[in-house]
């Protein structure tokens, strides 16, 4: 196992030299910001790419496996795809032994969810990038769910479904699904005019609304996804997607008056949801409470060691504030081993040779003379 900055150089933590922050900072061209700003797939920058990756011509095929028995007799589990940064949505059904497969797919960050009848939805961070690819423009990936993750998302999964569904109309959720299908054709308009109709049939349909939002969060229309997830939570105020979205919103329009709030409710009814962590921890980071800011995104990192949020850019950015510089270190070459196709990669390596000058002229300047 490689070690890290931080075990090369133990005093390196230690190190407390009067202009060593302002130098370090003055270099660091990411911040907190760079890797928070926009959740929920809005403004994270997709991995960057040889000219010759084209988009749309990715295969990404599958195979998720789960304990003996899980499934009863014709159920399957339905698999969904989410492209960070974009309304793409995909879905498909994993066959009796698990297999499935997209096509057509960019190169980018994905949130990939797995539904298991009678338990619930599990969801993980998925990244088709020129390193995992193969030249065929094909991505393939095993996905094992324990017991425990089973057990996890039954736990979330339950309760009872509410007076306002029931009274959603079958034209309505037709609708519904037709917009489903237009986002996996990339047709955003179309998917749009679906789901509004979808509320002309039925106005309570909660699902449409925050669809709605997500879309034009996506599409960097704050004020129009913010009206549309402050619509959903009218109807059900403790729905946990609109809060946290609403929560993003406000984070990506820096609006720090409610964004505790929402944000801790949102973690409270999931608290082990990466993205819940993620945006808590930003919260805090934004009021300027680095030390409750670390043990959030800190956990995001435990949930999902490579979430599309990129926790280990923002533990750096407050390691960095707080003159832990070792641990900043540590942070970004994880960074740098776990997304070595970012787009931001190469600011982490010029953040790391910064951060390596300026102690080494730290040292220079403590000399005897």
């Amino acid at each position: 196992m490689k070690r890290t900055l931080v075990e090369m150089m133990p005093e390196m933590p230690n190190v407390n030299h009067p202009g060593l922050l302002k130098r370090v900072v003055a270099h660091c061209a990411f911040s907190a910001w760079v890797c928070f700003s926009l959740l929920m797939s809005v403004g994270l920058t997709s991995p960057s790419f040889a000219e010759d990756f084209a988009k749309g011509e990715l295969e990404f095929r599958g195979r998720v496996i789960l304990p003996p028995r899980t499934l009863g007799r014709r159920q399957f589990v339905q698999v969904t795809l989410v492209e960070v940064g974009s309304p793409f949505t995909a879905r498909t059904y994993a066959d009796a032994g698990g297999n499935f497969r997209f096509r057509k797919l960019n190169p980018a960050s994905y949130t990939l969810s797995f539904y298991i009848p009678a338990f619930g939805e599990i969801s993980q961070t998925l990244h088709l990038t020129e390193s995992n690819v193969t030249a065929k423009n094909r991505f393939e990936k095993r996905f094992e769910v324990g017991q425990e993750a089973l057990n996890n998302a039954r736990e979330l999964g339950r309760g009872q479904v509410s007076v306002r569904q029931l009274t959603i109309e079958y034209s309505a959720r037709r609708e519904y699904d037709k917009a489903v299908d237009r986002l996996e054709d990339r047709d955003v308009d179309d998917a749009i005019s679906h789901l509004q109709r979808a509320l002309e049939i039925s106005p309570q349909y909660m699902e449409a609304i925050n669809n709605l939002g997500t879309i034009y969060f996506q599409l960097k229309d704050y004020s129009r996804a913010e009206e549309y997830f402050r619509r959903a939570l009218v109807l059900e105020p403790n729905a946990f997607e609109p809060l946290l979205n609403l929560g993003g919103v406000l984070l990506a329009l820096k609006q720090t008056d409610e964004i505790l709030d929402l944000n801790l409710r949102a973690y409270e009814l999931r608290p082990q949801d990466p993205l819940a962590n993620a945006q808590l921890g930003l919260s805090y980071y934004f009021l300027e409470d680095y030390e409750q800011a670390l043990q959030y995104i800190s956990r995001t990192k435990e949930i999902d060691p490579i979430h599309f949020t990129k926790p280990q850019l923002s533990l750096a950015e407050i390691h960095l504030r707080r003159g832990e510089y070792g641990l900043a270190l540590r942070e970004l070459r994880e960074f740098l081993d776990r997304f070595p196709d970012s787009s931001e990669a190469d600011d982490a390596r010029g953040t790391v040779d910064k951060i390596l000058s300026s102690l080494e002229a730290s040292a220079k300047d403590r000399l005897p003379l």
